[in-house]
């Protein structure tokens, strides 16, 4: 009987958290069914939820089209890289030539500072180079298929001072292995997150503190080919003001002097952004003094310098250093005739857990670019008004008949 009571509460507890699993799937059905068959705003919900859907189908289906395009020219490409290899000894001094001064233009900072002479795959390289650069540039240009020797006649100089033909801010074009990108084409998308799923799969089977490490490299490279955003971007770790780019655009009937009047001096924003408290410009104009709702509504006091103004045109500003969130903007009028003007805002910010935390803020509702829409409805709406306001004719006043 011992032995019975044993086995149930062992199978007890393996049962434990199937129930529990069970109990989590069976909570999240009911709360969907509630949002979604709510008698109010259920329909809403719903077309909201098959819009979405239909529109990632649509991403799903150009992706797919993308890689495969992707890949079949990388196939394409390793297929010339290869006949390149094999084929190109026999390429004539004239190819040759237009092969040393492309490899030169990787590896050396100044290359027109160096002239190119190919006689019987025979390569003599003149002029002047950076004598950091000498070692490097001629073991590249030896590797060159159908280069048969480098006869090096340039002149190394360890500071371009005094050489015309060094002048100027250069920089070698080296290739960038695609990991090390800031973007990562499809194809290494795609094979980062079939590396990513594989690892995710085999950590199951590695010891605990080895299997934590694999997950978490697996989480990480899963989540930089999601979004196609450096690590540093996603973290928002020593990624400064640019962690999230939101840009919006509306266009309003209104000239553009009409809208500046409003905009130009931040007067504006206080009335159509319902997040913006108080903005004050400092007297000279340089700085600007916000306050703006926070998260549970805390008051947020930040401010910010102006990088650019062009007057009727464009204001540019930034946060200024040791602010809460680092972020920069930019407003932009562009007059599109008829007495229309399209405005333009960009921002750039850099917020708690970098463009991790800007996805789950859209999760939870809190979707920037969607605030800046709603925002910038408001201030066509607030515009147009006031426009029409100032141009309405006036009424005179009746004149009393003699």
């Amino acid at each position: 009987m011992s032995t019975y009571r044993d086995v149930s509460a062992g199978d007890g507890r393996s049962r434990l958290p199937i129930v529990l699993k069970s109990a989590g799937a069976g909570a999240c059905a009911g709360a969907a069914a509630v949002y979604l068959l709510d008698p109010a705003r259920g329909r809403a919900r719903r077309a909201r939820v098959r819009d979405q859907a239909a529109h990632a189908t649509h991403e799903v289906r150009d992706g797919a089209g993308v890689l495969s395009r992707d890949l079949g020219n990388r196939g394409r490409g390793a297929g010339a890289a290869l006949r390149y290899q094999v084929s190109g000894r026999s390429a004539d001094d004239r190819v040759l030539t237009e092969r040393v001064r492309a490899e030169l233009g990787r590896h050396v900072s100044h290359p027109h500072a160096v002239h190119v002479t190919v006689e019987d795959h025979v390569v003599t390289l003149d002029g002047d180079l950076l004598a950091g650069e000498e070692e490097r540039a001629r073991k590249a240009v030896r590797r060159i298929p159908g280069v048969q020797s480098v006869v090096a006649r340039w002149t190394p100089h360890l500071d371009p001072t005094g050489v015309p033909t060094l002048q100027g801010l250069g920089r070698p074009r080296e290739p960038v292995p695609e990991l090390l990108q800031q973007r990562w084409s499809p194809s290494a998308r795609f094979m980062a997150g079939v590396a990513a799923a594989y690892a995710l799969t085999a950590a199951r089977r590695l010891p605990g503190p080895l299997s934590w490490v694999v997950r978490t490299a697996g989480v990480a490279v899963a989540a930089r080919a999601l979004t196609n955003l450096p690590l540093r971007r996603l973290t928002g770790i020593n990624a400064g003001r640019r962690a999230v780019d939101v840009g919006e655009a509306v266009e309003i009937a209104a000239p553009p002097e009409a809208i500046w009047e409003l905009v130009g001096d931040y007067s504006v924003f206080a009335r159509v952004m319902p997040d913006v408290y108080e903005v004050r410009r400092s007297p000279d104009g340089e700085l600007s003094h916000w306050m703006i709702k926070g998260p549970a509504g805390v008051p947020i006091r930040f401010d910010a310098t102006e990088t650019k103004r062009d007057e009727g045109k464009e204001i540019a500003w930034k946060s200024t250093e040791g602010q809460l969130i680092a972020h920069t903007g930019s407003l932009r009028l562009v007059d599109r005739g008829r007495g229309r003007t399209r405005v333009q805002v960009r921002l750039t910010y850099n917020p708690v857990v970098g463009a991790a935390g800007h996805a789950i803020a859209r999760l939870l509702g809190a979707d920037p670019g969607h605030k800046l829409r709603q925002d910038l409805a408001r201030l066509k709406q607030h515009v147009e008004g006031e426009h029409r306001r100032r141009s309405a004719p006036r009424e005179r006043p009746a004149t009393v008949g003699a």
